[in-house]
């Protein structure tokens, strides 16, 4: 049986990273803050121009100020309510047009609720906002995106923000919600390998740490997708 360490996957970060992402625009859900707000700053970093997403207008601004202090005009933020799912076309249209290039070849979900109750406290207004946003808001950004990829002819990347909860058995919404996410990213080499994005194979992340790798996690898994001549759609899989 294979130990726990072994079981830790290896993060290769190439001595060019810097370039990798040149050219390329990213939206960015749950980007004011937390694992959104740092995969935005580690793409940044590699070359991407990065669109945050989020709720709140405060925390919005707060973070476009320190992202605006890293790479000048490379950053942008819009207002998406995942859970508001009739209006996500439309604002994923405006997000592509916030810079010149008018599209987007990456799309990072990782707008999410987590669970503040155990199984016998749960109530169904908490229920619904964790699903609701967790796996609902997912499957209509990755769907939104997907289409103007479609239309645009981009060859692009998603990449699904889930958890270490998605590998243990389901006891709570959250958890649920990550079984979802996992799922639809698995399932997607079926139905989108023929239109824009494919899943060559999940990235599957596990740490104790998340603090000092997840940032190194991030851009290099979009990184070596970015590159790769087939678009795809994958699972970080992060400790929770």
């Amino acid at each position: 049986m294979m130990t726990k360490e072994e079981k830790i996957q290896p993060i290769i970060v190439p001595t060019d990273k810097e370039k990798l992402l040149d050219g390329k625009v990213a939206l960015i859900t749950g980007g004011s803050s937390g694992i959104g707000l740092a995969i935005a700053k580690a793409f940044m970093d590699s070359g991407a121009k990065v669109i945050i997403a989020g709720t709140n207008e405060t925390k919005l601004l707060s973070a476009l100020e320190g992202l605006e202090k890293r790479g000048g005009t490379t950053s942008k933020g819009l207002i998406i309510n995942v859970r508001d799912v009739e209006t996500l076309p439309d604002k994923v249209k405006e997000a592509a047009a916030l810079f010149e290039e008018n599209r987007i070849d990456i799309l990072v979900n990782s707008a999410g609720v987590v669970t503040k109750h155990n199984f016998w406290d749960t109530d169904e207004a908490e229920y619904d906002s964790i699903m609701e946003t967790n796996a609902k808001g997912t499957f209509f950004m990755s769907q939104a995106v997907g289409k103007l990829m479609v239309e645009k002819g981009i060859k692009g990347h998603i990449l699904n923000v889930t958890s270490s909860s998605a590998l243990r058995p389901a006891w709570t919404p959250y958890q649920m919600s990550k079984w979802a996410v996992k799922g639809l990213t698995l399932a997607s080499t079926k139905h989108l390998m023929n239109r824009v994005l494919v899943m060559p194979r999940p990235l599957l992340v596990t740490s104790t740490s998340m603090s000092t790798w997840r940032r190194t996690a991030a851009v290099s898994a979009v990184s070596k997708a970015a590159i790769s001549s087939s678009p795809s759609m994958r699972a970080l899989v992060m400790a929770s």
